[in-house]
């Protein structure tokens, strides 16, 4: 497994603040934490900002946020760091944003009560190296795509219809149902969060699943970034939760009175959405793709939603490639493609720059590896990863991965 470790310091003084460290090895000494800002430090004195650079064993990235607080986001030699890793950067000050606050993270001087408040984020500082690292328990996308990992039920109707009535007897207008940490279905406030809200909120809830109940006080990084909402969780079945935003009311105890109550009718359709796990999407779509797919990743820039599904085809072909290497195949072509040679066609410029000129796009591209093949669609809005065995041939490869796409995309199917 690789290594990744985060440093956060104090901008102006350079004082550490935080270390998060992930994988094999240890976490840098301070003395190495000391040399690593100083050289950043000796850069802007010298008129230059100092971005990424690799190392034998490493590569580094820094970004300063809001001449506050630096982050050090450190790769073992395992990795190979890119432009995504300064997205990575993006999403873990959001997340410090989400649990303090713009202003208690830019306007404080007392360092230690700093160092003091933000021992909370870290839980979901270490999912986000979890995925870096490829842990075993965190298989998912959404830190890469930029959008909500999504499940699709054959009852997404019927349980969309049902969270609306759910959050206007809560009064609110942003509320979910997820199931480990993936949405099930969402209010369309909910989906008008940014991207970075969209990714983190998620992962905030599935960070700490064992408890029934929540309620949080949270900060939207790009909507509220300094007036906090509550965000009260509500564990409706094992793996099954409902989540709302709301104002000073209801209390936690009536929204865990109103939740059971309201839900209680629909038990049997919650039941049966929680076995679409580890697939993610219903089985009449299962069913639908082809014997060579063992994996695939599809992403809508649009709706902000994406999903993927790497329990697939089992057989003696695909032995040498487990459920986890999948999942790196996956993410390592998505870093590779997506950004450097295909834009996300609805993401915000800055998010994840592009070489290529607008009138120069290529629409499709494959990878092809000893252990793995990866044919990429981008049919606007859409982004498609599919994962065959290295022997298919590129022309086979096509037409499954566009018959693919046609099956979430075509007819009267769960969208996406």
């Amino acid at each position: 497994m690789a290594s990744c470790t985060l440093v956060g310091v104090f901008a102006s003084s350079g004082v550490p603040l935080f270390v998060r460290h992930t994988g094999p090895g240890k976490a840098p000494a301070y003395a190495l934490i000391g040399s690593l800002n100083g050289v950043h430090v000796f850069g802007e004195s010298h008129g230059v900002t100092l971005c990424t650079t690799r190392t034998r064993n490493a590569s580094l990235t820094w970004k300063t946020y809001h001449d506050s607080i630096r982050l050090v986001l450190i790769r073992g030699s395992e990795c190979v760091g890119d432009s995504c890793d300064g997205t990575l950067l993006d999403l873990m000050f959001s997340s410090l944003v989400l649990i303090l606050g713009l202003d208690a993270l830019t306007t404080t001087s007392n360092v230690e009560r700093l160092k003091r408040d933000l021992r909370p984020c870290y839980p979901l500082l270490d999912e986000l190296m979890s995925r870096v690292v490829g842990s075993e328990d965190c298989l998912g996308f959404s830190h890469l795509t930029g959008c909500a990992e999504c499940l699709l039920p054959s009852e997404q109707q019927t349980l969309q219809n049902e969270i609306d009535k759910f959050c206007e007897t809560a009064d609110s207008t942003y509320g979910c149902v997820m199931v480990q940490g993936k949405v099930l279905c969402g209010t369309k406030n909910f989906w008008s969060l940014s991207h970075i809200e969209l990714v983190l909120l998620p992962l905030l809830v599935a960070s700490n699943f064992i408890t029934l109940a929540r309620d949080i006080p949270i900060y939207l990084p790009n909507k509220s970034p300094n007036v906090p909402f509550r965000m009260l969780v509500v564990r409706l079945t094992v793996n099954l939760s409902v989540a709302t935003l709301c104002g000073p009311t209801p209390t936690l105890n009536e929204m865990i009175r109103s939740a059971s109550s309201f839900w209680a009718p629909s038990y049997q359709v919650l039941e049966t959405v929680s076995t679409l796990l580890p697939w993610n999407i219903a089985p009449h779509l299962l069913s639908q793709l082809d014997n060579a797919v063992i994996g695939l990743l599809l992403v809508n820039y649009d709706s902000k939603r994406c999903v993927s599904c790497v329990h697939l085809s089992e057989d003696s072909r695909t032995r040498p490639l487990n459920i986890n290497k999948r999942v790196s195949a996956l993410r390592s072509v998505y870093r590779s493609v997506i950004g450097p040679l295909l834009q996300p066609p609805a993401m915000p410029p800055d998010d994840l720059p592009t070489l290529l000129q607008q009138d120069h796009t290529p629409l499709e591209t494959y990878i092809n590896c000893d252990t793995y093949k990866v044919y990429i669609i981008q049919s606007s809005p859409y982004h498609l990863l599919v994962l065959f065995p290295p022997a298919l041939p590129v022309h086979i490869a096509r037409q499954v991965s566009y018959r693919t796409l046609a099956v979430f995309t075509k007819g009267k199917v769960p969208k996406l």
